[in-house]
């Protein structure tokens, strides 16, 4: 059963970390939710197109999306749209991360938060997931990616650096650099 912050998929093989649970997270009840969930959805199809042995589906269910925080966070609520790095790291937080993410074989970390948990989890354990870091997949996040005029080209571009970090090349494009 899935929350605001984890859809689990047993037996995935891959996943998903991003920020935090959101407003339209906390109404619908799962990850990833509105404009963030359409632009996962757009970038999925092109993962799959373009390297169907890792991303086997371009259906969101196939894959464990989960957050560097579990707490959902937004202004009106909480006074804040992200969770502090120190909260991230705090052991419990990173030893429930673990526990989600266990088993996956990659991992794509989406945002700044998310990349510091798992850099941190790899520090203590080298037995873990390949990771990609990517931007958040935010619509102003997405937004801010260079090399083209239009949302489908910059998720083209995000998931070109994604594809260019599982495959080992460096990403020419700022769409994988450790920006939120």
């Amino acid at each position: 059963m899935g929350s605001p912050h984890l859809q689990p998929c047993p037996g995935a093989t891959v996943g998903f970390v991003f920020i935090c649970p959101g407003r339209f997270e906390a109404s619908r009840g799962y990850p990833c939710a509105a404009g963030t969930g359409a632009n996962l959805a757009r970038a999925l199809i092109e993962l799959n197109r373009s390297l169907p042995d890792i991303f086997r589906s371009s259906s969101r269910s196939e894959y464990v999306i989960t957050n560097s925080w579990p707490t959902v966070e937004y202004p009106k609520l909480t006074g804040r749209s992200v969770p502090t790095e120190a909260e991230v790291l705090a052991d419990v937080n990173l030893d429930r991360l673990r526990a989600e993410i266990d088993g996956l074989q990659v991992v794509i970390a989406c945002g700044a938060q998310a990349h510091a948990a798992l850099r941190a989890l790899a520090d203590c354990r080298r037995d873990g997931p390949r990771v990609a870091y990517a931007r958040h997949l935010s619509q102003r996040s997405v937004n801010m990616i260079a090399g083209a005029t239009d949302t489908p080209g910059r998720i083209r571009a995000w998931c070109d650096g994604v594809l260019a970090q599982l495959s080992g090349v460096a990403s020419p494009t700022s769409a994988a650099s450790p920006q939120s």
